[in-house]
């Protein structure tokens, strides 16, 4: 229903949005709507800012900025702290532990949590305002006292007060604020450090008059304002050229004015759009030009283009590009993960091993200021020379790079994972001025299901205690109290009670917090061998990678909710005991909702209401489907319904199956793809094809393809029209989607199956959650995804306005009512061979219709 009153609203709207040029006052239509900000519940609320009858003409003139505490600190206070290991430990147990501590604090009276401070400033000819949220206040009769809490990868035993400058900061900034906003000459700051597993503290206490706080947080302040101003100074050269580009294109295709008007008009009404645009509207420049015209009207401050796969990061960049020929000025950055773009060859980002962490925060500033200076464009290359050439670590410079740039193209983890996203974006307390463009976006439920999933090996344990046993005693105990407990907890769950797709397994509702106490006591002493002077062994990178395994799924357990299960499989030594995130909405939409919009996009969001539930959606939030802009007498599409497919069926239709490839395939002398559900049922089809098409060019999908092989695949689609040409693949797999043949470099695809996933613990697990929730299960585990496969595969055959292509469909399943009514309605009616229809000669007549035209 929202899709429909969606087309009827925006398309009476459809009058302003006419001209190619665009202008900031109308761009997409003139209504502004702003809705409530709801940010987070404040117990106390202080804050001054100046009125109007306090603001002069001149101040009026003056830049006006806004930030937090936490975004100053981080910006003017360079702290060298630990780097690898410990920091996704800390922004997980930190919130954890505040929580834990304030309530402590509460029962002992005079204590508030969570006071929110604002104050605006009046310094170097701008308007500053600095908000925050205190972690707590004491008010006493002789004092008031600001607390700061930490946890810290270091044990207490080994902090001291001056530990880390940066932790202090924020106390102090705190202090600061709020001896102004209640006229106090001095205020005590306590640091406490607190071990949360252990319920130990340690705190310092610091009294400052008001007069030092002052010179302190001017030390903060000068630094930030400098650079603020220099960015308010290149958004004007940047706003100016957003003004002057056009829509690239002589016109919008069918489609892609509608996708950019929405998109402009959700980000104006903080609002998230959920669209499934075939492919050939034009999705990135329809969803990224509107944006980019937004950012420059300061509608956004930031843009995040979220990609799955490396290919449709490559995409968004020549969008960029295409725009950057008329003039546009934009700092566009490419992030790219940290392993691939390290200069070592073996990765350690402990100071002491890597050269190019050692002393980096003295000098990164410099770096980061010449390259604003020369690049508006900051791609792979151009941060790992710059990291090379002043030796410095390149992936740290592109995350200090960040906080300058305008538009940020990056793979999911980095807005959704909680092990690696970037947190000086998506970490603040309350939206921000963002919008979030999630390409592909019909693989980020399962990455997202993986991201917030854990397991445990035993297998894993056993062979590394056995690597550590002499030299790291403590750390193999460690080890065996966390085996023994997995064994009692094997014990506990008995035999398997269930099966799926040959697996045994058990499953609790309840979450095994019995681990909670040998994970911690493994990740303390593993953590302190990490930060220690230590020789490099033949064992360390498999130890640090299992000590971030198992940080994984302690932060993991923390969150266990109504939508997780614990799944164990195996016996003894095979025993694997999983943290199963069956439905990741939730984490999806707290991630969406630090910023103020977001556009989720797919060739194949079928069906829009299911996508929209299990990734996050609100209400409010909106659905649109656009049509194909592609003439329909391109495509053919014909459903052999005489063949089943199904798992049990197979071996009677093989023979069949490929007679109808070979009769589709024959009926032109072009290149084939012919996608199968599994690899198994692909070599058993081959085998009988061979012996009907021995002068056919046959390419077969390998398991095992690297990039090269896959990149030597694809070339041998650049022959056609010179022999019959079919190649081979797996549906869901690398050739499945993201692939781009056009004109005659593919004339054809064969999908075999309706692509339902194969049966697993893990699938029907999910299944029944589903199906307790109301909904189908079977089609929310094996339906949905399957029917996406199949629109992905069918998807690489029209690329173009000027392609042509015939589809077959090989299952029965595909005419009955639940799958036909998921399929594209461009593609009905579609014709099946039960009705006397014939491959070869429904084909043969396409192409020679083709040929008189």
């Amino acid at each position: 229903m929202l899709t429909h009153i969606l087309y009827i609203k925006y398309t009476v709207c459809e009058h302003m949005f006419l001209k190619r040029s665009i202008t900031t006052e109308t761009s997409f239509g003139n209504t502004v709507t702003q809705n409530a900000n709801p940010c987070f519940n404040k117990e106390i609320v202080l804050s001054k800012r100046l009125n109007n009858k306090e603001i002069s003409s001149n101040q009026e003139e003056a830049l006006h900025f806004k930030t937090s505490v936490r975004n100053l600190v981080a910006f003017s206070v360079k702290d060298d702290a630990l780097w690898s290991f410990s920091s996704y430990r800390l922004a997980n147990e930190g919130s954890l532990a505040h929580s834990q501590l304030q309530a402590i604090n509460k029962a002992k009276g005079n204590y508030a949590s969570e006071v929110h401070l604002s104050y605006t400033f009046e310094i170097m000819n701008c308007i500053l305002e600095v908000n925050g949220r205190s972690d707590g206040i004491w008010r006493l009769k002789d004092k008031i006292i600001v607390q700061e809490i930490k946890t810290s990868a270091a044990p207490l035993s080994e902090i001291h007060e001056n530990f880390s400058e940066a932790h202090w900061a924020q106390g102090k900034c705190y202090a600061y604020l709020i001896s102004l906003l209640e006229d106090i000459d001095e205020v005590t700051v306590r640091l406490t450090y607190y071990d949360r597993e252990k319920n130990e503290e340690k705190s310092f206490d610091k009294c400052y008059s008001r007069n030092k706080l002052q010179r302190f947080f001017k030390t903060l302040v000068y630094p930030y304002l400098t650079w603020a101003i220099s960015q308010e100074k290149w958004k004007e050269i940047r706003n100016l050229s957003i003004k002057d580009i056009i829509f690239p294109y002589p016109s919008y295709r069918k489609g892609q004015k509608l996708l950019a008007y929405n998109t402009y008009k959700c980000m104006e009404d903080n609002k998230r759009l959920f669209v499934q645009a075939p492919t050939g509207i034009g999705k990135t420049m329809g969803v990224l030009y509107p944006a980019i015209k937004a950012l420059g009207e300061g509608k956004v401050d930031r843009l995040f283009y979220a990609t799955a796969k490396t290919t449709t990061r490559g995409i968004a960049e020549t969008a960029y590009n295409i725009l950057a020929e008329q003039g546009l000025r934009l700092k566009v950055l490419t992030l790219t993960a940290k392993e691939k773009i390290c200069l070592n060859d073996e990765k350690d980002c402990n100071p002491d091993k890597c050269p190019f962490i050692l002393g980096y925060m003295s000098r990164c500033r410099k770096v980061v200021k010449e390259l604003l200076k020369k690049h508006d464009f900051f791609p792979r290359e151009i941060i790992a020379q710059a990291g090379l050439r002043h030796g410095i670590c390149p992936f740290e410079l592109s995350l200090d790079l960040a906080l300058s740039c305008d538009l940020i193209i990056c793979d999911y983890n980095y807005i959704f994972d909680p092990r690696v996203y970037l947190r000086r974006f998506f970490e603040q307390k309350g939206r921000e001025n963002y919008l979030i463009m999630i390409d592909e976006a019909h693989n980020l439920f399962d990455r997202a299901r993986g991201m917030y999933s854990a397991e445990l090996n035993v297998r894993l344990l056993l062979d590394i205690s056995k690597e550590i046993k002499k030299d790291l005693p403590v750390i193999t105990k460690a080890l065996l109290k966390l085996r023994k407990e997995l064994a009692a907890l094997e014990n506990q769950a008995g035999e398997p009670a269930f099966e799926a797709g040959g697996v045994k397994y058990n499953m609790d509702c309840n979450a095994p917090y019995s681990l909670k106490a040998p994970l911690g006591e493994f990740i303390t002493a593993t953590e302190g061998w990490i930060a220690g002077e230590k020789e490099d062994e033949p064992y360390t990178d498999k130890l640090v990678n299992v000590f971030f395994e198992i940080l994984h799924f302690k932060n993991i357990l923390e969150i266990y909710s109504d939508n997780y299960r614990t799944l164990m499989t195996g016996k003894k030594t095979r025993f694997c005991l999983k943290l199963v995130c069956l439905d990741p909405s939730t984490m999806l939409d707290s991630k969406m909702c630090s910023a103020k919009s977001a556009v989720l996009f797919s060739a194949t969001l079928s069906p829009l209401w299911y996508f929209k539930s299990i990734l996050g959606g609100r209400g409010e939030d909106i659905t649109l489907r656009l049509p194909s802009p592609f003439p329909r007498k391109n495509l053919l599409v014909l459903n052999e319904d005489c063949i089943e497919t199904r798992y049990s069926h197979r071996e009677q239709y093989l023979e069949s199956t490929a007679r109808a490839i070979y009769d589709w395939s024959v009926s032109h002398k072009g290149n084939i793809m012919v996608f199968f559900p599994s690899y198994k049922y692909l070599l058993d089809v081959l085998e009988f094809f061979k012996a009907l098409a021995p002068d056919f060019d046959i390419l077969c999908q390998n398991r095992e393809m690297d990039e090269p092989a896959r990149e030597d695949f694809l070339r041998k689609f650049n022959d056609f029209g010179d022999k019959n040409r079919i190649a081979f693949c797996v549906l869901g797999g690398v050739f499945g989607e993201g692939i781009d043949l056009t004109g005659e470099k593919l004339t054809g695809v064969i999908i075999v199956g309706v692509g339902l996933p194969q049966v697993s613990p893990e699938l029907e697990i999910m299944r029944n959650y589903y199906q307790n929730k109301g909904v189908s299960g079977f089609a929310f585990a094996y339906t949905y995804p399957g029917i996406n496969k199949v629109l992905q595969a069918a998807g690489r055959l029209i690329r173009s306005e000027n392609d042509r292509g015939a589809l077959l469909l090989i299952d029965s399943r595909f005419a009955a009512s639940e799958y036909l009514s998921l399929l594209p309605e461009e593609w009905h009616p579609i014709p099946k061979t039960s009705q006397g229809t014939s491959a070869y000669g429904v084909a043969s007549g396409f192409w020679n219709k083709n040929k008189e035209a």
